[in-house]
């Protein structure tokens, strides 16, 4: 699911990982909203910690994962990670479970939580290696030739780094949750 941002800078997720994030968080509202209707202050506070918990892994896992990327450059957004990859480091874009992005240093760097196109024939279990059909998948390689030529004069180094605010977030909400039960039991 491709969103293009009125920057001109685009977005890929998973639509499905969306709709799951989505229907948890409806879960979620009706299991914190019936506390809250039914004026039971002693249950909200107990299904709070763990809810907001399971917000967070909802969205750190199903949500936020992601490729931003614009004319110079491509954001993957992993679980707890961030690569800043330059179109000039770019040497390809496989496909596998997720989208693999090659880079000029021999690395790889994998788009978890952006799938890509399927392969004919993977999913019909009637056809063999010598009937599945083919494709090739480096049919549109000039098109990523072009923005890596647009891109040769880039500077920027090829970095990744941790998401450090998201994660410690989910910390703080693993203590509640367990700082909850303890006080609990």
């Amino acid at each position: 699911m491709a969103r293009k941002p009125p920057s001109g800078r685009y977005v890929v997720r998973s639509a499905s990982a969306v709709i799951a994030f989505w229907i948890g968080m409806v879960v979620l509202l009706v299991v914190v909203g019936s506390p809250i209707a039914q004026a039971d202050w002693s249950l909200l506070w107990f299904v709070l910690a763990p809810s907001l918990l399971l917000a967070w892994v909802l969205w750190i896992a199903l949500y936020r994962p992601a490729v931003h990327y614009d004319a110079d450059r491509a954001v993957v957004v992993n679980l707890g990670r961030r690569h800043i990859l330059p179109w000039s480091h770019v040497t390809g874009v496989r496909q596998g479970i997720g989208l693999i992005f090659d880079l000029d240093a021999g690395k790889s760097v994998i788009a978890a939580g952006v799938p890509a196109r399927r392969q004919p024939g993977n999913i019909m279990s009637g056809l063999d290696r010598r009937t599945r059909p083919t494709h090739d998948f480096h049919q549109d390689a000039e098109i990523l030739d072009g923005v890596r030529r647009a891109a040769a004069t880039a500077t920027e180094a090829v970095t990744a780094k941790w998401d450090v605010v998201p994660l410690l977030i989910g910390a703080l909400l693993v203590l509640a949750v367990a700082a909850e039960f303890l006080v609990r039991s």
